[in-house]
């Protein structure tokens, strides 16, 4: 049994719909089957898929707690530093409404109370992500990111034939932030940042889709969906700024997006790590594509 309270901010919505946005990883029959049988309680009383919750309203899951709290898991520690995989689909932290019953942070905070993350990825991006339990370490790691002391390495499946094996992008992002988007220009105009992307094209796995290793020498958000995509090879998988009918043909089912290694400097912030590598492989997704009968490309 776990007790949950709605955080104040939310406003009215069927109580399926919130519990897919806090717990976005249970899996969608043992919520359905949850429902059904009514094992979900709003302010006491036992309700179905159809009820409505808001704000402050008080949850009382009777459900696997080994699914509703998971652990994290932990690449690597020094109980200061933490490094952990996060799982695609899963949120670093809570939503704007403050929505997220199971994120990264609150797994790794069962362990360390104190842990603060170092930076983020988008919920639909896998792979390594840092964060602190202690305030140096930390202080250390902020400086880090915002000055590009460590470098990332991603793994991605990217469409279309590439006609160089290597090379880097150069362009300018702006933020569309009542879309929740972002936007490529080839010049700077007011509000736009400048963004950095170094590509290399791995292998090629499947006519017209490549294996592809994405270096962000800028980190900005959706930096590496949005350039990918405005170069003329978006990422497999992705819905906001892909081609849409390309993932339908691949039948991809998530992005195709790994964050596999990071890398600090010996010139990095971070100045007690300086040295350090650490990967994380990418998942086959079109093995596991194909093992769930899906059509191979």
């Amino acid at each position: 049994m776990t007790a949950h309270r709605v955080p104040a901010g939310v406003k009215p919505m069927p109580l399926e719909k919130y519990l897919r946005r806090a717990w976005p990883l249970l899996p969608g029959h043992v919520l359905r089957g949850a429902l059904k049988r009514r094992d979900v309680r709003v302010n006491g009383a036992r309700s179905g898929a159809d009820a409505v919750v808001s704000g402050g309203d008080e949850l009382t899951l009777y459900l696997d707690e080994a699914l509703l709290m998971p652990e994290a898991d932990v690449l690597w520690t020094d109980e200061k530093l933490i490094a952990a995989v996060k799982p695609q689909g899963l949120p670093v932290d809570a939503d704007r409404d403050g929505v997220g019953a199971d994120t990264l942070l609150i797994r790794l905070q069962r362990r360390w109370p104190g842990a603060r993350l170092c930076h983020r990825l988008d919920a639909q991006t896998g792979g390594i992500v840092l964060a602190a339990a202690d305030e140096e370490v930390w202080q250390q790691a902020f400086e880090a990111f915002r000055s590009h002391g460590v470098r990332k390495h991603y793994r991605a499946l990217a469409l279309g034939d590439f006609d160089r094996r290597e090379g880097a992008l150069n362009a300018w992002l702006a933020k569309d932030a009542r879309r929740a988007e972002v936007r490529v220009t080839h010049r700077p105009e007011p509000g736009a940042k400048p963004i950095e992307t170094r590509w290399r094209v791995l292998d090629v796995p499947a006519p017209g889709l490549a294996r592809v290793e994405l270096e962000p020498v800028t980190g900005r958000t959706h930096q590496l969906r949005a350039h990918m995509a405005d170069f003329g090879h978006p990422l497999l998988g992705d819905d906001k700024y892909g081609d849409r009918a390309a993932n339908r043909r691949y039948g991809a089912k998530t992005l195709c997006l790994w964050h596999a290694a990071l890398e600090v400097p010996e010139d990095s912030p971070l100045a007690d790590y300086r040295g350090m590598r650490l990967e994380a492989p990418a998942p086959d997704w079109l093995a596991a594509k194909h093992e769930d009968g899906g059509t191979p490309p």
